[in-house]
């Protein structure tokens, strides 16, 4: 077991957690608290799924039709590419990906900097980085060619790699304002963490100390991959010890939280190198792609409007 209680002295807690504590109720699940930016993302997803599904329930039809034969069509005039519906879901798509500029830019620019967390501009990033692809395909009316071929397929390998980046994004320590630690910083809130859990005299072992990494092995990728399901199997221990313990809910939380930080930081201690290095590597191939559909998205907006598509403007 990577913890165990105390069963030195008393735990220097509050009335009210001893007075919960010593109560035979069943111990509380612990509460659940929204985030109102889920809301909205949750929203958002609702919508476009919602709007991508009828689409493809009233165009499935002319989708599955012949290229040749799509002229015929009674949808073609609205689900063709410059239709009614066909560029409505170009424009949505095509301003999706503008939207995940945001989140770069937000680091660089000092008025977006204070405006909400960094987890929630990534929850928002990774959205608009995937119903923007998805809203572009069904504009493409799967027809692929010319300089717009281009834009599409960059921004899918954009959309498949983002998927990599976020894994990698997630195994780096960050801090709240979403700069990843260095080692040094690690092992400090390392030291804060264990502060902050001795007021409820929860004694542990580190995390590390009882995983069986063999010296060789620190810092490669099957490293990673033992530390996550460490993590996950302890995580649903700690949970059901601390539940048996008869808590208040906002203590169970607390600790849960800090023991599930403290786990990760020590798990990052180790990975830290190996992590950041692929990160970079990943930064090096996302980026060019970027670029690219970018630019020529916007030629292809260019050519649009050139031409009189102006959708409903």
């Amino acid at each position: 077991m990577i913890a165990t209680l105390s069963h030195k002295a008393a735990p220097a807690i509050s009335p009210r957690e001893q007075k919960a504590t010593a109560s035979d109720s069943p111990p509380r699940r612990p509460r659940f608290t929204f985030d109102p930016h889920m809301l909205v993302i949750f929203l958002l997803v609702f919508v476009t799924a919602l709007g991508i599904f009828t689409t493809l329930r009233f165009g499935a039809d002319y989708y599955l039709t012949k290229l040749a034969e799509r002229p015929q069509h009674p949808l073609h005039e609205n689900f063709k590419a410059s239709g009614l519906v066909g560029q409505g879901l170009g424009v949505v798509g095509g301003l999706f990906c503008f939207l995940t500029l945001l989140y770069p830019l937000r680091k660089r620019w000092r008025v977006l900097e204070n405006l909400g967390t960094p987890r929630t501009w990534f929850q928002f990033h990774v959205y608009f980085g995937i119903a923007g692809p998805l809203c572009a395909t069904l504009h493409t009316t799967f027809k692929f060619g010319g300089l717009a071929s281009i834009s599409y397929w960059s921004m899918m390998i954009v959309m498949a790699s983002g998927f990599i980046g976020r894994f990698l994004f997630a195994l780096l320590p960050r801090n709240q304002r979403g700069v990843v630690l260095s080692l040094q910083e690690i092992e400090a809130e390392i030291r804060v963490v264990q502060k902050s859990l001795a007021p409820v005299r929860w004694e542990e072992e580190s995390f590390i100390k009882l995983l069986p990494l063999p010296a060789a092995a620190q810092g490669q990728w099957q490293t990673l991959w033992s530390l996550w399901r460490a993590r996950r199997r302890e995580q649903r221990s700690w949970n059901q010890r601390l539940r048996a313990q008869r808590l208040p809910a906002s203590t169970t939380r607390r600790v849960l939280s800090l023991l599930t930080r403290k786990a990760f930081l020590e798990s990052s201690r180790i990975t830290l190198a190996t992590t950041a290095r692929a990160f970079s590597y990943w930064h090096a191939l996302h980026l060019p792609f970027t670029y690219l559909m970018f630019v020529t998205l916007v030629i292809h907006i260019g050519l649009a409007i050139l031409f009189g598509y102006t959708w409903i403007f």
